[in-house]
């Protein structure tokens, strides 16, 4: 499941345990990258509660949007996991180098609006050169009708996202199969 050690869910006791058992009772499932993380508990309570706070709380930005800014983070990071989680169809980013761009093309040829075109290339900014980002990819944000509050939640989505890849790539998270990739989201 990963390059360390885990703790599966029937071996898990004390804190693991009553973390792992409200996954699972909220989810259904209790995913690959959670599991990964059973050593900690305390960090992976507190993971689960701001994944919840960004992606399902209330917020300025609608499900969609974070859900596809989610898959972008993920397809630019060539994050198969990430990307598997929040859209079935982006399997193919693992497997073929040149999908990160096909994608991106795809997700900005699709978008229909300037909203969602500035979003997703402020998303992809962020996490393929976050170092170029100026004051100029803010306001062609504002120019697209972004208010500041959601300029924030895309910038701490996509900030959250690169971080979930990086525990995925850097301990070897294998994706789940079939049925036990299936959430309550």
């Amino acid at each position: 499941m990963t390059w360390i050690s885990t703790i599966e869910r029937a071996e898990a006791s004390g804190r693991t345990k009553e973390v792992y058992e409200r996954i699972v009772k909220e989810r259904g499932h209790l995913a690959n990258i959670f599991q990964a993380q059973g050593m900690d508990p305390e960090i992976l309570d507190h993971h689960l509660e701001l994944y919840a706070d960004l992606m399902m709380g209330p917020g300025p930005l609608s499900r969609d949007e974070r859900e596809t800014i989610a898959v972008i983070v993920s397809a630019a990071n060539r994050c198969a996991y990430g990307a598997t989680h929040h859209s079935e169809a982006l399997e193919t980013v693992e497997k073929d180098s040149a999908a990160i761009s096909k994608l991106l093309k795809e997700y900005m040829r699709k978008s229909e609006t300037p909203r969602s075109k500035a979003l997703l290339a402020y998303a992809a900014k962020l996490t393929l050169d976050p170092k170029s980002i100026t004051k100029d990819d803010i306001k062609d944000l504002n120019e697209a009708g972004l208010k500041d509050e959601e300029i924030l939640r895309a910038n701490l989505i996509t900030s959250y996202f690169n971080f979930s890849n990086r525990i995925a790539l850097g301990l070897g998270v294998q994706l789940e199969d079939g049925k036990t990739r299936t959430y309550r989201y």
